[in-house]
């Protein structure tokens, strides 16, 4: 996919995180290179990230072309780790956001194949979502390996992926919550849990400090239960009526599917992973229909719950390893 991406563009990388020409970032990346290759329509979310890593501490010039800041400022860790890559280069951001979102895609399927064997691995590494966001600078693949890490046996392996994990996306602070909650017969252990929420809200009262609002105040992708899939699907089905395209329908029907499947089995059990999947669904329930009407953002938006899906359905026991 990567190859495919990017030879249409001369096999620049600066095409990958489609900062749009005609915007204040798109200026921004064309005076740190003249060469940047912007694009004149189909922009998408990869460019906020290239932001972050080019002004990682909001103290510079690009946060400030950026459309939502706030919202774009609550979840830095890609863009921090990309900055970390680039050796704080702004000129290298680009190929620093790319091998960063690789590298979490590496570590997504290698955690799966540690908890769940080969099987889990392949499910994780082809996930249409996954793929996408490691090519165009998104953070689901980081968010996909942090949220499987915090399953890990070893416990500071695990306590490490809870605290980067809502710094990758607000919504996993879900996860450190439900652990929490599973020991509170243990005081101690349910709040080393709890501690772990510390970096993010720090990071959080420091953004709100220096931009001026809570990362909720730019967030539009969340609206009642079920409206955004149901007005996709209708649209979908009007598509494929008039045979223009059958394609989105047949994957958003496969995908919400086993989804919904899973739910099921997540209900009947009692494991941890269990309760994380059923509150992320929650959430998914929920998506707008500017998250879901894309076939690419309708992926993107739930590869979480897809990767999660192999350990929900494991109730058995078939997986080498099972979190529990």
């Amino acid at each position: 996919m990567l190859v495919a991406t990017l030879r249409p563009a001369g096999w620049d990388v600066t095409a990958l995180p489609r900062v749009a020409s005609n915007t204040q970032l798109g200026a921004v990346a064309r005076g740190i290179d003249p060469g940047f290759h912007v694009v004149d329509r189909s922009d998408y979310d990869g460019q906020f990230y290239w932001a972050v890593a080019v002004d990682p501490l909001a103290t510079g010039t690009a946060h400030r072309a950026v459309d939502k800041p706030t919202y774009r400022y609550g979840h830095p860790l890609l863009g921090w780790l990309a900055w970390l890559l680039s050796g704080g280069q702004a000129g290298a951001a680009a190929g620093a956001l790319l091998a960063a979102c690789l590298l979490s895609l590496a570590a997504a399927a290698f955690l799966a194949g540690e908890l769940g064997g080969v099987t889990a691995a392949a499910f994780t590494f082809c996930s249409p979502g996954l793929l996408y966001a490691a090519v165009h600078g998104l953070a689901e693949p980081l968010v996909v390996a942090l949220a499987l890490g915090a399953f890990a046996s070893r416990r500071p392996y695990a306590v490490a992926c809870c605290v980067l994990a809502p710094l990758a996306k607000e919504q996993l602070v879900v996860v450190p919550i439900v652990f929490a909650l599973w020991e509170l017969r243990s005081p101690r252990r349910a709040a080393t849990w709890l501690a772990t929420l510390l970096p993010a809200i720090a990071w959080w009262v420091y953004a709100r400090i220096h931009l001026g609002a809570w990362f909720t105040t730019g967030d539009t992708a969340l609206g009642a239960p079920f409206a955004g899939w149901r007005r996709s699907v209708v649209d979908a089905g009007v598509y494929a009526s008039s045979g223009v395209d059958e394609t989105r329908l047949l994957i958003l029907v496969g995908l919400l599917g086993m989804i919904a499947v899973a739910f099921v089995f997540a209900l009947r059990s009692r494991r941890r992973i269990d309760v994380v999947y059923l509150v992320f669904t929650a959430v998914a329930a929920c998506l707008a229909a500017n998250a879901t009407e894309s076939l690419r953002d309708a992926l993107r938006n739930t590869a979480l719950l897809v990767a999660l899906v192999p350990f929900v359905l494991d109730t058995v026991g078939r997986w080498r390893a099972s979190p529990s």
